[in-house]
């Protein structure tokens, strides 16, 4: 593969509260890529939080506005693209992704992911009180998948911001450059 054909945008995936909004706006800015987050573009498209969107026009309504994004968002060169912790490795939006994505998987163990995600009440799956135990089966549903799409993978349990960005940033690089 030469330079030419190396994908140069970034994505971020994971269950919600593993990072992917805080270390992607410090990775990009590590890499002077622009920064974009498609839960935040949804919401400034509709003009409504991901719970509020659900509430009032139903999942299909939200898929539909997460596709337009992504495609829009795929279409653009170096990026770093946070994706929503509802998009998972099934859905046709990681296949144009793929297409010129270079996929990091963030992590995070339940426990630290609870505490993180507690902290706000936009999360759109967890609308209030999450508990340890649910969390645990969902993030468990998902890590197999998320991990056999993933190119690079970072625990952010006890990794900070700057850290993750910075492994990311190395990996990264190599890759680009061919090691």
């Amino acid at each position: 593969m030469t330079n030419n054909e190396k994908k140069n945008n970034i994505v971020l995936i994971g269950f919600m509260g593993s990072g992917k909004t805080v270390v992607g706006r410090t990775l990009a800015g590590l890499l002077d890529y622009d920064f974009v987050d498609t839960d935040e573009q949804i919401r400034q498209v509709t003009g409504l939080t991901l719970p509020q969107l659900f509430r009032k026009h139903g999942e299909i309504r939200f898929r539909s506005e997460e596709e337009l994004v992504v495609k829009r968002t795929a279409a653009k060169q170096k990026q770093v693209i946070a994706t929503g912790g509802s998009l998972t490795p099934m859905a046709k939006n990681f296949d144009l992704l793929r297409q010129n994505g270079w996929f990091v998987l963030l992590s995070a163990d339940p426990q630290t992911i609870l505490s993180r995600i507690s902290r706000k009440n936009d999360r759109l799956l967890l609308c209030g009180k999450p508990d340890l135990p649910s969390l645990e089966n969902m993030v468990r549903e998902r890590e197999e998948a998320y991990r056999q799409t993933a190119d690079f993978i970072v625990d952010t349990t006890k990794m900070g911001v700057e850290d993750a960005a910075a492994a990311i940033a190395r990996q990264y690089r190599a890759y680009a450059a061919g090691e």
